[in-house]
């Protein structure tokens, strides 16, 4: 993307002992969103778990999704990003229903990679049935994700909050990954 971009998986790994984790054979939480680069000092960080190197090619690269309108919804046009070429100008015309399943070309801060992950673990409780959550309560989690981040004390709430409207019906629109089959992750249906 000419961006200081990464393309980042983040996996479904809750466990004590996570010396002893193999991640290449764990399930993503979500997975192919673009970000930036994420930090390594300071208040905020990301601590490096194991490292392991991985032979990719432009095959491996997930497809992405965009829409110029609504991009909650089936209405409008939607296209594709093919396999690592994620500019608006490549994208593919498609239909909704081939790429809903896809991640959005949306570019990823560390504190909405951190709501991301809370919103999906709230889905798949809602999707066992041990809770059940209304838009409006998904919106309070939300802002008390957000609000209690380091990086946002020079927002106020008004515009946390607004940051949370924005990307909830971005993420609430995404199925969880566990059921997207996998055949079909990160590629466009035929």
């Amino acid at each position: 993307m000419k961006l200081d971009t990464f393309l980042v998986d983040v996996y479904n790994v809750f466990d004590n002992d996570i010396d002893n984790v193999d991640l290449l054979t764990r399930e993503l939480l979500y997975g192919g969103v673009v970000s930036y680069s994420l930090p390594t000092r300071g208040q905020l960080k990301c601590i490096k778990v194991k490292k392991f190197n991985i032979e990719l090619s432009a095959e491996d690269l997930p497809d992405l999704k965009y829409s110029p309108r609504d991009i909650y919804s089936n209405e409008g046009k939607w296209f594709y990003m093919d396999k690592g070429n994620y500019h608006i100008l490549a994208g593919i015309k498609s239909q909704y229903d081939y790429v809903k399943h896809l991640e959005g070309i949306e570019i990823y801060a560390e504190n909405i990679l951190r709501l991301r992950v809370v919103f999906e673990l709230l889905k798949t409780n809602v999707d066992l049935g041990t809770t059940n959550l209304t838009t409006e309560e998904y919106l309070d989690i939300g802002f008390m994700v957000l609000k209690s981040d380091p990086t946002m004390v020079r927002f106020d709430d008004e515009m946390i909050r607004n940051s949370v409207s924005n990307w909830l019906p971005i993420i609430l629109a995404m199925p969880l990954y566990s059921k997207i089959p996998i055949d079909i992750r990160g590629r466009k249906l035929s």
